[in-house]
């Protein structure tokens, strides 16, 4: 048996490397059209919850539903921290906007803290049956 060499090794772990990326992409590829796939079929089950007029339907493979997912995130860090400073609201931060203190604001009748923006956004989710 013949004693490997660093030629070798170094040609055949870059060779390994580059079989790797080139799987890597195939397979990135493949996700992103089954993503497009899901997406298209969220889209036309959310179309027949809103035609039916229901939270959500369930089926001998599995439930479809709607569930609402919230961001809170910041426009402007200048004014809002102005805000934090001067209300000492500091429970409002972290590295990034405290989404709960947020909802809890919002749900009090406040507005929103200057410099932020805060998203609602009606999702369609499967359960497995």
């Amino acid at each position: 048996m013949t004693q490997p060499t660093v030629d070798l090794v170094i040609a055949k772990y870059v060779a390994t490397r580059d079989e790797l990326e080139k799987m890597k992409k195939a397979f990135d590829a493949q996700v992103a059209d089954l993503k497009a796939l899901q997406e298209k079929r969220e889209l036309w089950l959310k179309g027949q919850l809103d035609a039916l007029g229901v939270e959500s339907l369930r089926s001998a493979h599995g439930t479809v539903f709607t569930a609402t997912k919230t961001s809170a995130t910041v426009a402007d860090w200048q004014s809002f921290l102005e805000w934090v400073v001067t209300n000492d609201q500091f429970d409002f931060l972290e590295h990034r906007v405290n989404k709960t203190a947020v909802v809890q604001r919002l749900d009090e009748g406040d507005t929103l803290p200057p410099g932020t923006n805060f998203t609602t956004l009606k999702t369609v989710q499967v359960r497995r049956s």
